[in-house]
């Protein structure tokens, strides 16, 4: 009996090392994104959390997520291999030359948010016209129309880190405007009735979102196995979203 409880434990244990193959390091600077990204007490849940989860759910890969404190530290990280993963991703040139990108596994839609106060306006360039201000995510992007204003007009735009930072300004008109992913927009419309959608505007940018992945850290096959895991998993990452 003893010799079969050990040959037992030991097939338990080899396959424990075989479901985890490879561990993935997932990085984040969100702290309070919701609904995506929530931190309680440095542990990670959320949407976004959960269909990451969901890709790699009896996958050869396990998943150890990891709090950054900004976006363009967890770009450094993911640039040198010492993070694997960086999710809710748009492709870009530059990301292009040290990540891959997995298969898209949902799209965005980023609109224009203001303090009630602030005026309606038709296009960005009356920010700068109007000298007003406005907030958006260091590090993210928003498309090209978007990169050229920043680029012509840098002190009209205030990078901040977090989502939650950004409302909190607007919130107290400290800026003029944000721009925000629609869906997470929503939860903070309703903590902050200060805040509104610009409605004269189109959205500023709709994009597919990516699972970035290290080159540094990820190889072609592993790239190509986790593509596979996003087509397998298409419909319960569908069904999540389809909660919001």
């Amino acid at each position: 009996m003893l010799r079969l409880a050990f040959v037992v434990l030991l097939i338990i244990g080899s396959f424990k090392v075989f479901a985890c193959a490879k561990t993935l390091k997932v990085g984040t600077n969100e702290r309070n994104w919701p609904p995506y990204v929530v931190a309680v007490n440095n542990n990670l849940t959320g949407v976004e959390i959960d269909v990451v989860n969901t890709i790699f759910n009896g996958s050869p890969f396990c998943l150890k997520f990891m709090l950054l404190p900004t976006s363009a530290r967890a770009f450094e990280e993911l640039k040198e291999g010492r993070i694997d993963i960086v999710f809710a991703a748009s492709i870009t040139p530059d990301r292009q030359s040290y990540a891959y990108f997995s298969d898209t596994y949902r799209d965005e839609i980023m609109r224009l948010y203001k303090y009630s106060d602030s005026p309606d306006i038709n296009n960005l360039s009356d920010i700068f016209y109007r000298d007003l201000t406005l907030a958006t995510g260091r590090g993210s992007y928003y498309g090209a129309a978007f990169a050229q204003f920043k680029q012509n007009h840098p002190a009209h735009v205030i990078m901040m880190p977090t989502a939650d930072k950004r409302f909190a300004m607007l919130s107290k008109n400290r800026v003029d405007y944000a721009i925000e992913d629609e869906v997470a927009a929503q939860y903070f419309l309703n903590q902050h009735p200060s805040i509104e959608l610009v409605t004269s505007m189109a959205a500023i940018n709709k994009s597919s979102i990516h699972l970035m992945l290290s080159k540094k850290s990820i190889n072609q096959a592993e790239l190509q196995t986790i593509n596979e895991l996003i087509k397998q998993n298409k419909s319960n990452i569908h069904a999540i979203y389809q909660l919001l």
